[in-house]
């Protein structure tokens, strides 16, 4: 090297361990035969011009924090509500089941149970709406587009009333037709056949409300609206106890009595909702005056990849139902079979929410360009996941003889309950890790990959179980069919990523399947938490430097340290702290060519204008008599002042590029995911 290129070798590896916390002192020695360098770092603190006596770790004040930091701190919140939402959709169904087969006989619990794929078939087409809606809705409103986005679900409420009334239609016109498509074959099962009319008819009428329900429910979550949401829940769970003690103790009307109930109480729910949509200030309001046949594109992009897992799901339900009644020997296994099910759609439920919690977050990180971040995320929900999904079902496994009475007194349906009960309780954690990387690829764009493991793991693999265990065990391997696939394919998947990676996987980016190149090198980086404004200060000059290092001149170097100082300085200064933990500031700096991407998420209380605007008058006229007061302290009482009314992390990136850059970023993003907290008029998208 020559002595330019050896000082500047120098400079860069002492800026690097600089970023990383360290204090640095070097010198070089260029004598004849002999040139190398001294370079001193340490880690300890630098107090009154003098190191401190204790040393700290590296990485101690500028790497992120994972066990308190924002994404642990929303995701878990964010997927509870999402849960919450699923078993909505189910708990109807579970309480039929209960009281039917408590009250009226194992033999009508045996034709309702039959009727599941039906019930799956509309669950698809509410996915499908209310998945496309959720996204769409998301990023107009992100892009600040609130007229288009509250378009847009209007749209979804418009597709919801033709669908439901299609398949009410149909239903009506083609009755058999429906109970094949269900996978009933007609001459099996005589006995069975008066119940499932029965109960389709009463069930007809609450087809509109439900999809109604599940394309509302989210977004209204999404606005704020989460406690008007478990209302509604409650008035639906309440609506429809009654409603099926009635049938059974009052009007004796059977199984149209017991779908007439679960209709009833699917209106009721509806109604709560809409009165809500209608009185309540939000960013989202039914109107009949705006459609845009312009969505209809975004809606089925986004949609259609929980249209294709519905589907998977429903042929599954459909080639099970034909499979047991082929091996069944009485109705005994049919009803083992339908308790089996009304339980893992509840439990499933599990999944799904967190499943949708990370398609979401992932999406953000993704467009960010942030492999450190998205690292973290999968490790934590993968945790998050496979803690929940065992705990559930550890108790689901010991807690299934009681169970099974819920539905049965009858010793051999309930020997035959708790053998599937058992069964699906072992394989609901693998199940649970399953759907998450199969979300997680979703959000970050591998479709092959996602839809390849849709199809093998909701319809292939479990219907070859199926078939070869029922063959070989009769109904007992039926039932225990769904867990063994989902046994399988996680040792498959294993032992394919120890082919892959040479041996076994060591890291989280083996498993991530994200691009090489993905998030760039670590000199390419930083990240840092922000608590106090030392630390807004520190990192507004950090960022000046590391600007001016990769090349994108004294302009945009000034504008990203000014940006770092805006920002942080504000949640810093002005945010209140969220329960027991202090307001901290989680911040990326990420170079790519000579574009600067600076992401900043807090998790804080929210700014609410009004609430401001009536503190700067107050004290505009508190200051009116002191002169000595300026605008400046007005404003900083006012925000001082203020206190937020929703809990909410909100998450922001931009992109600072040279003026001669053509290349525009894919990844720009701003977000913001809503946190349980006192009810509010503001919008959770307000950032």
């Amino acid at each position: 090297l020559t002595e330019e290129q050896a000082k500047r070798l120098v400079y860069n590896y002492a800026k690097t361990l600089v970023r990383q916390g360290m204090c640095v002192y070097y010198s070089i020695h260029w004598k004849n035969g002999n040139h190398h360098a001294h370079v001193l770092a340490t880690t300890r603190k630098i107090e009154r011009g003098k190191f401190a006596k204790v040393k700290e770790k590296m990485f101690s004040k500028n790497r992120i924090n994972f066990q308190q930091d924002n994404i642990s701190s929303i995701f878990l919140t964010t997927a509870l509500a999402m849960i919450f939402t699923e078993i909505t959709g189910v708990i109807a169904i579970l309480t039929d089941g209960i009281i039917s087969s408590q009250f009226l006989g194992v033999e009508l619990y045996a034709g309702i149970s039959l009727l599941r794929p039906f019930a799956r078939i509309l669950l698809v087409l509410a996915g499908f709406l209310s998945n496309g809606c959720t996204a769409v809705c998301a990023r107009l409103v992100t892009q600040g587009k609130r007229k288009e986005a509250n378009t847009a679900f209007n749209l979804t409420i418009l597709l919801a009333l033709i669908g439901s009334a299609a398949l009410i239609l149909f239903c009506l016109l083609f009755p058999t037709t429906t109970l094949r498509l269900c996978g009933v074959p007609l001459t099996r099962s005589p006995d069975l056949i008066p119940y499932m009319y029965e109960y389709l008819h009463g069930y007809l009428i609450g087809i509109v409300p439900l999809l109604l329900i599940q394309v509302i429910g989210p977004i209204l979550v999404m606005d704020g609206g989460k406690r008007v949401f478990i209302v509604s829940a409650i008035v639906l769970c309440i609506t429809d106890i009654i409603g099926d003690l009635l049938n059974v103790f009052v009007f004796h009307g059977g199984a149209f009595g017991m779908g007439a109930a679960t209709s009833i109480g699917y209106i009721m729910q509806m109604l709560v909702l809409l009165f809500s949509l209608i009185f309540r200030k939000g960013y989202f309001h039914p109107s009949f005056k705006c459609f845009r046949t312009s969505y209809l594109k975004g809606l089925f992009t986004y949609g259609m990849p929980t249209f294709a897992k519905g589907v998977c799901t429903t042929l599954r339900e459909v080639l099970f139902n034909y499979i047991n009644i082929i091996f069944a020997l009485s109705n005994i296994a049919i009803a083992a079979k339908g308790i089996q099910g009304d339980l893992f759609m509840l439990l499933y439920c599990i999944p799904t929410g967190l499943g949708k919690t990370m398609i979401t977050m992932a999406g953000v990180y993704y467009r960010a360009n942030d492999r450190r971040g998205m690292q973290h995320l999968y490790a934590y929900a993968l945790r998050i996941t496979f803690g929940l999904s065992v705990i559930s079902g550890v108790l689901v496994f010991l807690t299934a003889p009681l169970l099974t009475r819920l539905y049965t007194e009858d010793p051999q349906v309930a020997a035959l309950g708790v053998f599937a009960i058992r069964w699906m309780s072992v394989g609901l954690m693998f199940d649970a890790s399953i759907v998450l990387h199969q979300n997680y690829l979703q959000g970050t764009g591998s479709q092959k990959a996602s839809n390849a493991l849709i199809f093998g793991e909701r319809l292939l693999l479990p219907v070859i179980f199926a078939f070869v265990l029922g063959m070989l065990f009769g109904s007992r391997g039926v039932l225990a069919s769904l867990a063994v696939s989902r046994i399988i394919l996680i040792v498959a998947s294993f032992l394919v990523n120890c082919i892959r990676c040479h041996g076994i996987p060591r890291k989280w980016r083996d498993i991530m399947l994200l691009p090489e190149a993905f998030g760039g090198a670590e000199t390419d980086n930083i990240y840092a938490e922000i608590k106090t404004m030392d630390d807004v200060i520190r990192e507004s000059k950090r960022a000046y430097d590391f600007c001016l290092e990769h090349h994108v001149g004294r302009r945009v170097s000034t504008l990203a340290s000014l940006f770092v100082e805006e920002m942080a300085g504000n949640v810093v200064e002005h945010a209140k702290r969220t329960g027991n933990n202090d307001i901290c500031v989680n911040y990326r700096l990420f170079a790519e060519q000579d574009r600067i991407c600076l992401s900043i998420m807090d998790l804080g209380d929210s700014f609410d204008p009004k609430a401001f605007s009536l503190s700067v008058r107050r004290m505009l006229i508190s200051a009116s008599s002191e002169r000595q007061t300026t605008l400046t302290d007005v404003f900083r009482s006012a925000c001082r002042a203020v206190g937020g009314t929703s809990k909410q992390l909100a998450r922001f990136s931009v992109w600072l590029c040279s003026p001669h850059s053509k290349v525009t970023s894919p990844y720009t993003s701003s977000t913001a995911f809503s946190r349980p907290g006192p009810s509010s008029k503001t919008s959770p998208f307000f950032m």
